[in-house]
């Protein structure tokens, strides 16, 4: 989808209701970046939606590198410029390396741990199929905790979820980051 002519534009702040306002005021109130600018154009579900996005950000029972790494490779996967724009520079304030970064995106081949590996194959087996392969899961069961097992398939589903939303509704890249890449920042607990 191409995000320079939005199919549903994020609300500038004197646009937005008191509510709509009250809403915005833990993603950074008048500066909140576009995609929750959109989203709180329907305040029941971006009640609803923000604690789960903020829990799968803040309190993920991953490590933060591991998290971003699952989070780029499904933006990528997903076709999503906007979170892939937003979480390279969360991947990489977190440990991710340039190459690894590019491995991610399929700029060039990976380097990576078994663990790594894992995520990574979990990621593209639930890309392409809706689930994780037998093999993947017994041999992910062995080196991660119950919440980690329970979190993957549900933090891949909501950057899938993310992606078709973002591309459907045309959400364009916030222009701070369009001019400097990495400036929108989420809460310092993301990291």
């Amino acid at each position: 989808m191409n995000n320079t002519q939005p199919r549903l534009a994020p609300l500038g702040p004197a646009q937005r209701t008191e509510e709509q306002r009250d809403l915005l005021t833990p993603v950074r109130g008048d500066d909140a970046p576009n995609l929750f600018a959109t989203l709180v154009r329907h305040p029941a579900l971006y009640r609803k939606w923000l604690p789960f996005c903020l829990h799968l950000l803040t309190d993920s029972a991953f490590p933060p590198r591991e998290r971003e790494l699952l989070i780029i490779r499904t933006a990528s996967r997903s076709g999503s410029a906007y979170e892939l724009h937003h979480h390279v520079g969360l991947g990489s304030e977190v440990g991710l390396t340039e190459h690894e970064l590019a491995a991610l995106t399929g700029e060039t081949e990976g380097d990576w741990s078994t663990r790594d590996r894992l995520l990574l194959a979990a990621v593209d087996q639930l890309h392409a199929g809706q689930t994780v392969h037998e093999t993947t899961w017994r041999a992910l069961s062995a080196l991660l905790t119950t919440e980690q097992l329970v979190e993957l398939p549900v933090l891949v589903g909501h950057y899938v979820l993310l992606a078709g939303t973002l591309n459907s509704l045309g959400v364009p890249l916030d222009r701070v980051q369009a001019a400097e890449p990495n400036t929108v920042r989420y809460p310092d607990s993301v990291k």
